[in-house]
């Protein structure tokens, strides 16, 4: 599985910003190559905090690139994408 980072977003960047390694990560969200996490197998992208807040990291996983770009791969142009699956983990949307 290919590991990418992304930081806070910051005035300095962070080494080369190609998400590559926690010092060369992307600088912001808006900074994300969502291209690069979607070519290839299973990608994860650990969403690092503010060095001067709460220590640790969030790893987001994302998997509807991957599945899109294997069911092309494996049965042509033509494939059908498979249907999102909701998350079983959120709640339903509730009237206001």
């Amino acid at each position: 599985m290919r590991t990418f980072y992304v930081r806070p977003q910051c005035d300095a960047g962070y080494g080369a910003s190609d998400g590559r390694s926690y010092e060369n990560a992307w600088n912001g969200l808006a900074a994300v190559d969502w291209g690069a996490m979607s070519s290839g197998g299973p990608t994860q992208l650990w969403v690092c905090g503010d060095p001067s807040g709460q220590p640790g990291f969030i790893t987001v996983f994302v998997e509807r690139s991957y599945i899109a770009s294997e069911a092309a791969g494996n049965a042509g142009a033509n494939a059908a994408v498979p249907a999102a699956r909701p998350d079983p983990r959120r709640e339903s949307p509730q009237p206001v």
